[in-house]
């Protein structure tokens, strides 16, 4: 009673503490809403270095496979001229026998 004295409307309160509630809500969601924009840019950072690493990792991979097929190239060369070498030395060793012998 005092309070309808006074002109104070019960209703206008509870509408101001809803309207502050869901304002309250409102804020709260926009916070929540900046904080996971935030995570999702380091996310996409975060995957565009792995992407970067990957990419770099790859053609790692590929310079060290030309590399190899490279070294074993000239490995295989290596190996057929000590072949051809070996062959020779022990030509020259059957013929220096077989005309010692005699």
């Amino acid at each position: 009673m005092a309070l309808a004295r006074e002109g104070v409307d019960l209703e206008d309160i509870k509408r101001d503490a809803k309207i502050e509630a869901v304002l309250k809500h409102v804020i709260s969601q926009d916070v929540e809403i900046a904080h996971l924009k935030d995570e999702q840019f380091e996310m996409r950072n975060e995957i565009e270095r792995r992407d970067e690493t990957i990419s770099k990792l790859e053609e790692d991979v590929q310079k060290e496979t030309r590399w190899n097929m490279l070294w074993r190239n000239s490995l295989d060369e290596d190996i057929n001229h000590t072949k051809i070498l070996v062959l020779a030395v022990g030509v020259v060793n059957v013929l220096f026998t077989y005309f010692m012998s005699r």
